[in-house]
């Protein structure tokens, strides 16, 4: 369409030769410290490996009634639930408690060495860094990705 005669057009209206403001520049952060991807967010260790969502996992655990109301009972449930949810790539869901419940001797007829395994658990509990963290270190992540059926049945066969 042609420009009409009585429209002057000044040079702020002209197209622009490059885009203004230019196209963002990549942010990096000058203190120690702070990540600037996800290569440098740490894992392991200290810090764990934390799957998605953790605090839905102690949100369905505070909405839930465990056999024992012992804290560190609490803790070692929340350690063994949180530790499933991340193995499985998801966020925590009520199976990841009854799976925990099951390796603590819960739910079916437990042999005396899964009740001494529990103590062991609760015990080493007041001590641990992160919550569970023993009963998470001494659990094998093949058993600890079944289903409760299939870990009470492993159980009894131990």
């Amino acid at each position: 369409m042609a420009q009409q005669p009585n429209v002057e057009i000044t040079a702020a209206e002209e197209p622009r030769p490059k885009l203004e403001p230019g196209p963002a520049v990549k942010w990096r952060s000058t203190k120690p410290g702070v990540p600037d991807g996800p290569t440098e967010i740490s894992g392991g260790g200290y810090y764990g490996t934390t799957g998605p969502d953790p605090g839905w996992g102690l949100r369905l655990l505070s909405q839930t009634v465990l056999p024992d109301e012992d804290e560190h009972f609490r803790e070692v449930i929340a350690g063994l639930t949180l530790a499933r949810a991340a193995a499985l790539g998801r966020a925590p869901v009520r199976e990841d408690i009854e799976v925990a419940l099951t390796l603590c001797g819960y739910g079916f007829e437990a042999p005396a060495e899964v009740l001494e395994q529990r103590k062991h658990w609760v015990h080493a509990a007041a001590h641990d860094q992160r919550p569970g963290a023993t009963a998470v270190a001494e659990v094998d992540r093949a058993l600890l990705v079944k289903k409760p059926k299939q870990i009470a049945y492993a159980l009894r066969q131990a």
